[in-house]
């Protein structure tokens, strides 16, 4: 016993001597939490807001500014996220909406493989923020988000994930959605007083927005009706077809009496033509700007005093932000020239929407108001190019906040040691977690009669949930053998939870924690078979 804590004792000193050199070197970047609210409509947001239904954002955010923005055309989590990362408009690099098709491989891109590139762009560690969007799950979200003062500490930017607003909206209607949305209120309600607000930026954004009407078309019959044997694949709001050269006959039969609402197409670099409500439309590049052209101005912009003039994205969104079609000529025109988008681009705008066995009371298909327009809340020491904005593009959000890396990670785990006795015989032991970096653990425990030492890594993990796989030895009687450890923590707050799992050459065991933090580097927990101890993190 004596020799094994020799041992631990030099691992003790190395580790920390390490772990004061790397503090030293460090300087943190600002912090930023950076939370998401799917689906929901800026007037819907500010509305629930005036109504009382969401005190806690409204204490939260007492001292910062509200903005609008408006998201880019398809109104997409997939479309817009990625991009709120670039600053790049829907011209540029990434997706066009779930799916599409690949010209260049003659390939159809499945649904799921958009859902799986959607993946590929969020935070390792928030992905299950997708599961938490499921109805009836979202309550998970509210206990993962009890881990916000944690994952700040460690991350400096953490991106928090609300997506059940979405699902609650498509498949139940409006009152389950804001009811979505009356939850996260709560949960935030539950963490606010645990973080740190001093110098702490903190976003709240929705992504989109969500109509809802009780007019759900199914379109595939009248898009198969309409485009026939012109058709090569379609996949909202995408008609792909098999001679471009025909886009304006189909865009004009589809907006036929009795069909779409809007169909529009590329003509070339500079312009983009197309039919919405019954009128003819066009959009032309100019410089910088874009200029609109209608026959009967189907989009309503000359009563807001419009005289045909080329505008830019900005000039057009202050003068139409509280108009139904707020800066449709460059949301439209500049998705048109992405490389992915379809020859022809078509759909419903509310109060009619387009039906799928997932989407059944309320869509984001359109690019009216209710689609595309959000509220945005910020605070904080570094948010005032933001702040001093009344109306942005969304996607442009983050372009000017200083020092906003969604990169960093942290440099290492906490160190842990912990000292432990058997409820039954009082008989002690020690364990010592060391971190060499980031999602790395050394281990070891010492008992009475044997030493185990081991290697950890953390596998897919979750801000809920960490998952450590590793490997080591085990020193009893003389004799040295191989060990494999499988451990699943789950943080909750001050509350943690693990399940260990041991294989050694004699057997395997399983070992249940529960542990509950006192202070910030202080820790007593109970352990099966019966044991209580006391450690220290730092």
């Amino acid at each position: 016993m004596i020799r094994h804590l020799r041992t631990l004792r030099a691992l003790v000193a190395a580790f920390i001597i390490l772990s004061l050199a790397g503090a030293a070197a460090a300087s943190p970047p600002p912090r930023y939490l950076l939370l998401h609210i799917d689906a929901v409509a800026g007037v819907d947001f500010d509305a629930a807001l005036a109504a009382g239904s969401l005190p806690n954002v409204a204490r939260a955010f007492a001292d910062g500014s509200t903005v609008r923005a408006l998201t880019l055309f398809p109104a997409s989590t997939p479309v817009i996220y990625p991009r709120m990362h670039t600053g790049c408009a829907n011209d540029g690099p990434g997706a066009v909406g779930f799916g599409g098709f690949d010209r260049a491989c003659n390939r159809p891109i499945a649904e799921l493989d958009g859902f799986a590139a959607m993946l590929g762009q969020l935070p390792r560690r928030a992905v299950s923020n997708l599961l938490h969007g499921v109805p009836g799950l979202d309550g998970l979200g509210a206990l993962a988000m009890r881990n916000l003062p944690d994952l700040l500490d460690r991350y400096r930017v953490v991106e928090f994930f609300w997506f059940s607003t979405d699902a609650y909206g498509h498949l139940e209607g409006r009152e389950a959605h804001l009811r979505s949305l009356e939850r996260f209120d709560a949960a935030l309600g539950e963490v606010w007083p645990r973080l740190d607000l001093d110098g702490l930026n903190v976003i709240l954004y929705a992504d989109h927005g969500m109509s809802f009407a009780d007019s759900a078309i199914d379109i595939a019959p009248i898009l198969h009706e309409r485009v026939g044997d012109r058709l090569r694949h379609e996949k909202y709001p995408n008609v792909y077809l098999h001679d471009p050269a025909a886009a304006p006959a189909v865009a004009f039969d589809l907006t036929r009496p009795g069909g779409l609402d809007y169909a529009l197409y590329r003509v070339d670099g500079c312009r983009a033509h197309g039919y919405v409500d019954g009128g003819f439309v066009r959009f032309e590049a100019e410089g910088e700007g874009i200029r609109y052209l209608a026959d009967g101005d189907p989009l309503g912009y000359a009563a807001l005093g419009y005289g045909g003039e080329a505008l830019s994205d900005d000039v057009w969104l202050a003068m139409t932000h509280d108009a139904r079609y707020p800066a449709a000529p460059p949301n439209l025109f500049r998705y048109l020239q992405h490389p992915g988008a379809g020859d022809v681009a078509a759909g419903l705008n509310p109060p009619r929407f387009p039906w799928t066995p997932r989407v059944l009371h309320g869509n984001h298909a359109g690019f009216v108001d209710t689609d595309l327009m959000v509220s945005v809340w910020v605070r904080g020491p570094d948010v005032a190019a933001i702040a001093e904005r009344d109306v942005v593009w969304l996607h442009t959000l983050y372009r000017d906040l200083p020092d906003l890396d969604f990169g960093v990670e942290p440099s290492r785990e906490r160190h842990t040691f912990e000292v432990r006795l058997r409820t039954d015989d009082l008989s002690p032991s020690v364990e010592l977690r060391l971190s060499p970096t980031y999602r790395w653990r050394l281990g070891a425990e010492v008992d009475p009669d044997r030493l185990q030492l081991w290697s950890e890594h953390d596998l897919p993990s979750t801000y809920l949930v960490r998952w450590w796989v590793g490997v080591g030895v085990v020193l009893e009687g003389g004799t040295v053998g191989p060990v494999t450890r499988a451990e699943l923590e789950i943080d909750v707050g001050d509350l943690r939870l693990s399940a260990l799992g041991c294989v050694e050459a004699t057997g395997w065991t399983v070992r249940l924690r529960a542990g509950v933090r006192l202070t910030d580097g202080l820790r007593v927990s109970w352990s099966s078979p019966g044991s209580v101890g006391i450690g220290v993190e730092w």
